[in-house]
């Protein structure tokens, strides 16, 4: 069945963009996970399209990937077909920026900065698609997506009952429908809906500002670990509440379960020192909130997506 599904696949996006068995410690910045039954890459719209109407068709399971950077995938893999979206038009309109959601952020800041609009230089240095940023309302400094998102393209999948054929379209919807919150948005929950791309508005602004502003963001990004992580393990349960520092305090900074390690650059990550798994990390994790619990009498909640 597998090389009947692989044909299938390789028809719709290209065989160069099917790939077998892929393990998916070499698709994740953390560098964590076993092997995807398949890992594709949607090379347009119009492919993705079609790929998700094939796969629901069959009943086949997917996941959608950008970067990988704040994904935690299984030591067991994943039964099924990862999809990389990989079309990533940029359009520059006014005060507006189209981007697709494979676009990568760093290069949306750069036609924003590229045409003097101001309002995305937070972002610098996060490294994510405009996909994966929007899903989880990506934010740094005081700043989230939610500020300067206008609307969001998806794919939404609808199907009357069980055994009745999916209906798929593309649809607009505006921000205000969806509840964006911290690190989280109504993607979270609507499995039903694949972003597809993301309107923002921004400001004009003075080229040598919005240099120095992306400047001096690279700076404060300088206390971050370089070793493979998903970026912060942790949502911050409130705002005056920084879960770094908490953790530092607690002593555990450079504790560590297996492979897998609390920073000592910065306590708000768990880094891989080298064969990490998904359970050592998950473990860590664990031994993590229950101390903070114990602590603070605050339930800390994973900001990573796991697979």
């Amino acid at each position: 069945m597998d090389q009947i599904l692989k044909s299938y696949l390789e028809h719709i996006c290209g065989h160069e963009n099917v790939f077998q068995n892929c393990p998916l410690s070499t698709k994740t910045s953390i560098r964590i996970g076993g092997d995807a039954k398949f890992f594709v890459h949607a090379t347009s719209k119009e492919i993705l399209v079609k790929l998700v109407s094939a796969l629901d068709f069959i009943d086949e399971k997917f996941f959608i990937i950008g970067n990988g950077t704040n994904v935690l995938a299984n030591d067991n893999g994943f039964n099924g077909v990862i999809i990389k979206p990989c079309f990533s038009e940029i359009v520059e309109n006014g005060n507006f920026i189209y981007a697709d959601s494979g676009a990568n952020l760093a290069k949306v800041i750069f036609v924003a900065r590229a045409n003097d609009l101001t309002g995305m230089e937070w972002a610098t240095g996060i490294p994510a698609t405009v996909g994966g940023a929007v899903y989880m309302n990506a934010g740094a400094f005081g700043t989230e997506i939610k500020d300067i998102v206008v609307c969001v393209d998806v794919l939404e999948i609808t199907k009357s009952n069980p055994d009745s054929e999916s209906k798929i379209e593309i649809k607009t919807i505006e921000a205000d429908k969806l509840k964006f919150g911290y690190r989280s948005s109504i993607f979270n929950k609507r499995k039903d809906w694949i972003i597809l791309g993301a309107y923002f508005c921004l400001k004009r602004g003075n080229k040598d500002e919005i240099e120095q502003r992306e400047h001096d963001i690279r700076e404060k990004r300088k206390h971050h670990p370089t070793e493979p992580s998903c970026g912060s393990t942790f949502r911050r349960p409130r705002p005056e509440f920084y879960v770094g520092r908490a953790i530092e305090e607690l002593g555990l900074k450079g504790f560590s379960i297996g492979g897998a390690q609390v920073s000592e650059k910065h306590a708000g990550f768990i880094i891989n020192t080298g064969g990490a798994t998904c359970k050592d990390v998950l473990d860590l994790a664990k031994h993590i909130r229950r101390e903070i619990h114990k602590k603070y009498g605050i339930r800390l909640k994973l900001e990573y997506q796991l697979i």
